[in-house]
């Protein structure tokens, strides 16, 4: 007896929401990898703990929730059209956004983290901080990221074709590796090519997704590599996933046969 098919998939993918035009697309592709890898998208707002306290005082903090939850409904709807909306799970949680998106993700045990990113620089990023790069910094799961240049996914997204950007040295083959779980979840194959090559290989080969793998690290190498995969990011033309070598990438089924 032939034994039964496995097939590796995401089976939560959590969408980070600011109502920007940014995650606006970030939330297109998350709903694309739902449709492609069967899985369940949750979107995820953070309310300002400042807002918060202000509405509080003005009214109420549930009337507050109430509002805004109305408002991420039509934005969900808007972007994805109502009846794919139907389909996505919405959540509001208190708090600043870093810690807000750091810990939900934890919390859900999200297969992948979707965001945009304004890679913002000078001044603003150093005062204001980025979200994304805190993200990269602390979460071990692995998140993709949409710059501002990517447009937004095509039908049949990513298409079968990846680039993994490899760094060279002693995780090369733990990173590769990596990278072809990755593809494998998405049902394509990927091309390999060294790290300060990636951005010619991409536009090349007209891949639609790099994958970034990191190796698994501590904690004070796993911040200094979320910066580094940080500025990657800021710099590409499509999205980036970014995930770490020794960890688990997606969920693997007993794929169901026609009766």
């Amino acid at each position: 007896m032939m034994p039964t098919p496995r097939t590796h998939r995401f089976r939560l993918i959590l969408a980070a929401v600011d109502f920007s035009r940014q995650s606006a697309k970030a939330l297109r592709y998350a709903a694309a990898i739902g449709r492609t890898c069967g899985g369940r998208v949750r979107v995820l707002h953070a309310l300002d703990p400042l807002l918060t306290a202000a509405a509080a005082r003005a009214y109420s903090e549930r009337g507050l929730i109430e509002d805004t939850d109305a408002e991420l409904r039509r934005f969900v709807g808007a972007t994805l059209g109502a009846a794919a909306a139907q389909d996505v799970d919405v959540s509001i949680v208190a708090g600043t956004a870093r810690r807000v998106l750091t810990s939900e993700s934890r919390r859900h045990h999200a297969d992948v983290v979707v965001m945009g990113t304004q890679g913002r620089g000078g001044f603003a990023k150093a005062f204001f901080g980025s979200t994304t790069e805190a993200l990269l910094r602390r979460y071990h799961g692995a998140v993709m990221v949409v710059p501002p240049a990517c447009p937004n996914p095509g039908r049949g997204w990513p298409g079968g074709m990846m680039v993994a950007a490899i760094g060279d040295g002693p995780h090369r083959r733990a990173m590769t590796s990596a990278a072809a779980r990755t593809a494998d979840v998405f049902g394509g194959w990927i091309s390999v090519t060294s790290l300060d090559l990636a951005p010619r290989a991409v536009r090349t080969a007209r891949a639609h997704l790099t994958v970034l793998p990191l190796p698994d690290a501590a904690r004070l190498r796993t911040f200094r590599q979320g910066t580094a995969a940080y500025r990657f990011v800021c710099g590409a033309r499509g999205p980036v996933m970014v995930v770490r070598t020794g960890r688990a990438i997606g969920h693997v089924q007993l794929a169901t046969r026609a009766a």
